[in-house]
């Protein structure tokens, strides 16, 4: 059986869309709100006894491979892809895959109303 747990994190940053039609081809900024849900066993020894993953633990890999880059940045000055809340998400979901954890989704919102997510 598996189980999953789900942490949300929060970043500042501004980017636009060069090719957009619309008013998001100009700069603007969002408060983005993501959530990264990791599946796994439960560990049965030890001191993470009872858990997927120490939530604290996540929060270390985030904030070192995600947020410590993006928080308070041009997001077209760092990133090489089109800056939209759907290959936000994918990236995310792909630094997390590559940093070895075992990540199944990743929720980004854009807005409080919107958001893309990526499923394993």
């Amino acid at each position: 059986m598996k189980t999953s747990i789900t942490k949300i994190f929060y970043f500042e940053a501004a980017h636009k869309l060069p090719n957009h039609d619309g008013k998001c081809a100009n700069l603007h900024g969002h408060s983005y709100k993501f959530e990264v849900t990791i599946s796994g066993e439960i560990i049965k020894t030890g001191s993470k006894e009872g858990m997927v993953l120490d939530f604290a633990d996540l929060s270390k890999i985030v904030n070192t491979e995600i947020l410590e880059k993006w928080d308070h940045q041009y997001l077209n000055d760092i990133l090489p892809f089109t800056t939209t809340a759907e290959l936000l998400a994918t990236e995310i979901f792909k630094i997390l895959k590559n940093a070895n954890m075992s990540v199944t989704k990743v929720r980004l919102w854009e807005t409080a109303k919107a958001y893309a997510t990526v499923e394993e």
